[in-house]
């Protein structure tokens, strides 16, 4: 008994002593550790890591800033503890240009912090800190700029809070959060949040060290066309979104990933839907239509289930069970070659190729072109497609898949599994960042990679053919060729799935992909416009932006005629 009355009497005392304690502190000294908080702020935030900049690069290796940070000094104080307000004022105005009357309105204030002056140079911040005036100081404020705004912003992502704590939220500041973020270092020992030393958990003690630079894949001209067109398909089919992807087929380096509508990165906070920070290439999915047709072309001739020379007999229309499966137009057109599939764009012809390879082999095509996985590109949360159609096993599921209806991929991942009839049959590995780097020196490199080898060369070289025969011959009357090049293009108009999984709707989704030189491409271009007012057909609405965009890559690179 006597032993609980001591342990019951220390209790009572450990706890008044905490209670007389934390009035001491929070009450009886309230101004004095409000000062001294706000001044370690100030030391704190001087002594935080500088976040690494983004860069965009051009052709030549020029840098271009994408993300940089801005710090800013300004002259910050407790008005209630300047002792003279006209002496402290002719100090500072020696050295920095500062309003009187503004200054004596807050430095005679009744608030314990006040800011007298903003945006003072590093050089001046020095000079006034070495002045100690009592009740000033210099404080430090860090805020992240975008210099280009809107432009790349679904890739860039921004600088935001996150329980409390600024940092990379979407795109490549989420993905490189740590690279960019550098690290704070430590002293000799560990500081709890109270304030207090912990000196039995004590830690070597570690140096600042400042964020790595992340330069781009992301080429600025190319970019800024690209923003330009995107917002011209916008405005002028009413769309409900649009997007613009540039990629080298041969390496998976993305040279322009730009789409609308977008957010501004400097002014983040002030989007109040939140979808509008998913990047659409990489987090969401469509049903892509015929753009999905050259896929396959390509798996029917790579495994021999059909040959450049196959026929089949189109009758307008295919019975699978109990569903018609017909052209877009409804027309039949007797016999027709392999070429005239992808010329005439007959979901027909897609269904026999389907048929030839059969469901499984089919299937097998369809999953090593990537379709229903993650590309594992360097960017955040990046989703997987829908390919569940196919996992149910009916016949009807993969015909209307044959020719990209019922099954939803990424825009990335079709951009990719493209990519391998453009440059010989390999699944290459996307990439935004080309190169991370401390100061000049370069610490790390993306180096290109193949996931793995889809198609032989010789089906990757006919399919090209015939896809450059479509732009000659077919394809918006000739709208999309570039004189002097072999273009390898191709159109979809898939109509729009409901929401509530009723069937599709009247909306349409417009697609185009299209890569120059046919026979050694050195850039891939994939087109969305989403719900467009006033055209029903992808080749009414991309084919024209599409040569625009291809003609300023060709130009810029100095890309020389292949025919």
């Amino acid at each position: 008994m006597n032993r609980l009355t001591v342990l019951g009497g220390l209790i009572i005392g450990v706890a008044g002593a905490v209670l007389v304690r934390l009035f001491f502190l929070q009450i009886s000294h309230a101004d004095v550790y409000s000062e001294t908080a706000a001044k370690q702020h100030a030391i704190a935030l001087s002594t935080l890591p500088k976040r690494g900049n983004i860069f965009f690069s051009d052709k030549q290796g020029a840098l271009v800033p994408a993300a940089v940070t801005k710090r800013a000094y300004m002259l910050a104080g407790n008005p209630q503890k300047i002792t003279d307000s006209a002496e402290t004022y002719e100090k500072v105005v020696r050295i920095v240009n500062l309003d009187k009357e503004e200054f004596f309105l807050r430095a005679e204030a009744t608030s314990t912090y006040a800011v007298f002056l903003k945006d003072i140079s590093k050089e001046k911040a020095e000079e006034l800190t070495r002045l100690q005036i009592p009740g000033v100081w210099i404080a430090v404020e860090e805020g992240r700029m975008y210099p280009e705004g809107l432009v790349a912003s679904h890739a860039l992502g921004f600088v935001g809070y996150a329980d409390n704590e600024r940092v990379g939220r979407y795109g490549v500041e989420q993905q490189y959060e740590k690279t960019l973020a550098g690290s704070p270092g430590n002293s000799a020992g560990t500081e709890s949040k109270s304030g207090f030393l912990f000196s039995f958990a004590k830690k070597l003690p570690a140096e600042k060290k400042d964020g790595a630079d992340v330069v781009l894949t992301i080429d600025p001209h190319i970019q800024s066309i690209s923003h330009q067109i995107t917002a011209e398909l916008m405005k002028q089919w009413d769309a409900a979104s649009a997007g613009i992807l540039v990629i080298h087929p041969q390496t998976g380096a993305i040279l322009a990933m730009e789409s609308l509508p977008s957010f501004d990165p400097n002014s983040y906070n002030t989007v109040k839907d939140y979808d509008a920070f998913l990047n659409p290439f990489t987090q969401k999915v469509f049903e892509m239509g015929s753009i999905i047709k050259p896929l396959t072309m390509a798996a029917g001739l790579d495994a021999y289930a059909v040959s450049e020379n196959s026929t089949y007999y189109d009758a307008g229309f295919v019975q699978i069970q109990d569903a018609e499966i017909k052209n877009y137009d409804g027309k039949g057109r007797g016999t027709q070659s392999m070429y005239d599939i992808l010329d005439q764009s007959l979901n027909t012809g897609a269904v026999f190729i389907m048929q030839q390879l059969g469901m499984r082999q089919f299937r097998d095509y369809m999953e090593r072109f990537g379709l229903g996985d993650a590309t594992g590109v360097d960017l955040p949360q990046e989703i997987s497609g829908n390919m569940r159609n196919l996992e149910i096993g009916r016949d009807v599921e993969y015909a209307t898949a044959s020719f990209g209806q019922g099954i939803a991929v990424t825009p990335l991942a079709l951009a990719t599994a493209l990519s391998a009839i453009a440059n010989g049959g390999e699944l290459v590995q996307p990439y935004v960042v080309d190169r991370i780097m401390e100061g000049n020196a370069i610490i790390s490199k993306t180096t290109p990679s193949t996931r793995r080898r889809v198609l032989r060369q010789e089906t990757t070289e006919i399919v090209s053919r015939m896809l450059s025969k479509v732009v000659d011959n077919t394809l918006a009357g000739g709208l999309a060729a570039i004189p002097g090049y072999y273009v390898a293009a191709k159109t979809g108009t898939a109509q729009i799935a409901n929401a509530d999984g009723s069937g599709y709707s009247d909306y349409y989704l417009h697609t185009f992909f299209g890569y120059a030189p046919a026979f050694d491409p050195q850039f891939l271009i994939l087109l969305f416009l989403e719900k467009p007012v006033g055209a029903r057909y992808a080749s009414q609405t991309l084919s024209e932006p599409f040569r625009k965009l291809s003609e300023f890559i060709i130009h810029y690179y100095g890309i020389l005629p292949d025919r």
